[in-house]
């Protein structure tokens, strides 16, 4: 029976390295209430370290002559904005290739234990996503930036762990390219290692990646790839700002390792919204106009066959009526998909208004 809750008795690190997690400790103070599950989470990771060596061991020629024969795609859009349903879509592709959700919880120990371990998570895994209701399995394609968070110890993501070091992280970890020459050395290596097993697992050639945390990374993604494509899907400030507020606190029981501090506030994620939006604005001047689509959410969902192909047109992606009908499938399949219902309070609005007045003009929409 699949879990309806997303609480687990150890922490996502599960799937990290011992010395990954020490170094996390060493980092960022854990609260007393947590510390039996961070006791379980290391000694479980402690076992698994066998089976990781056996994996590294086994996997070591494979990885180094795995080749994309195809340039990586890089959905980029922030948070709540559609990212997910366009990326769950475009992996629908026999062509395509992603992180899935078992991968990024156990990026070292992907292939040689996922014939027990798949399903064994699979029990302890929620049927669907906190607060938004999107079908979860471990086959499912996932965000990478998890995989990373599992790697290495510079991570947005380590904002579920350590809601207290929010600032921190957000300051030292979001922003790659800021990262001291040895660690953006770990951080490129780990992140073409990712691709690789990518690859390997799901069997296709041109890789699918969504995260929005990409959208901080674009001139160091440009030169390790420099065919990248990129797809940019944006959403009323108003809806993404709110939601990402939810959706985080709902992700916080099952990952937090740190008593959810005061001064996480809607103020706080609007704010991160209105910096990370004028990056994007400032970095996409970089990538060239034959390599870049974006795509207004809104307008996505009401005809998400349409912009599927025109995706393929615009990147000269072959075999659309091939792939269509997998997308068919899978939207006939998700078809009862629903958000649970929910009102952007009056501060949000006010909050979107004084920090993101630019960006109303930018995407198009009117300000409330």
């Amino acid at each position: 029976m699949r879990s309806k809750h997303f609480s687990f008795p150890v922490n996502p690190l599960v799937g990290s390295t011992v010395s990954n997690i020490i170094s996390l400790w060493r980092k960022y103070k854990i609260d007393w209430p947590y510390f039996p599950k961070f006791l379980l989470t290391l000694f479980v990771a402690g076992i698994f370290e066998i089976f990781n060596l056996w994996e590294k061991i086994w996997l070591h020629q494979r990885l180094k002559k795995t080749r994309m024969n195809e340039p990586p795609v890089f959905i980029i859009g922030f948070w709540r904005s559609g990212t997910t349903l366009l990326h769950n879509l475009l992996c629908k592709d026999p062509h395509a290739a992603y992180t899935t959700t078992f991968q990024v919880v156990f990026p070292h120990s992907t292939i040689t234990q996922a014939w027990w371990l798949k399903k064994l998570t699979n029990l302890l895994l929620p049927a669907d996503r906190p607060f938004d209701n999107v079908s979860m399995d471990m086959d499912f394609p996932q965000e990478d930036e998890y995989g990373l968070a599992a790697m290495q110890s510079f991570s947005f993501y380590n904002i579920f762990n350590f809601p207290r070091d929010f600032d921190k992280i957000y300051k030292d970890e979001l922003f790659t390219g800021n990262l001291d020459s040895k660690d953006l050395i770990t951080w490129k290596y780990n992140f073409n290692k990712l691709i690789k097993k990518a690859l390997i697992n799901t069997g296709g050639i041109r890789y699918i990646s969504k995260n929005p945390c990409s959208l901080c990374r674009i001139e160091l993604l440009l030169s390790m790839y420099p065919d990248a494509k990129f797809i940019f899907i944006y959403r009323n400030p108003y809806k993404v700002a709110e939601s990402l507020y939810r959706f985080i606190l709902a992700i916080f029981p099952g990952t937090q390792l740190q008593k959810i501090p005061t001064d996480y506030t809607r103020e706080k994620i609007v704010k991160m919204y209105a910096e990370i939006m004028n990056r994007y604005f400032i970095s996409k001047i970089s990538i060239p106009e034959s390599q870049l689509m974006e795509i207004k959410m809104e307008d996505f969902v009401k005809d998400k066959i349409g912009y599927l192909e025109k995706i393929y047109q615009k990147f000269n992606f072959p075999d659309f009526e091939i792939s269509k009908t997998h997308f068919e499938n899978y939207l006939s399949i998700n078809s009862n998909y629903s958000r649970d219902p929910y009102e952007t309070p009056a501060e949000t609005y006010d909050l979107v208004n004084r920090y993101a007045p630019d960006i109303f003009e930018r995407f198009g929409y009117e300000k409330e």
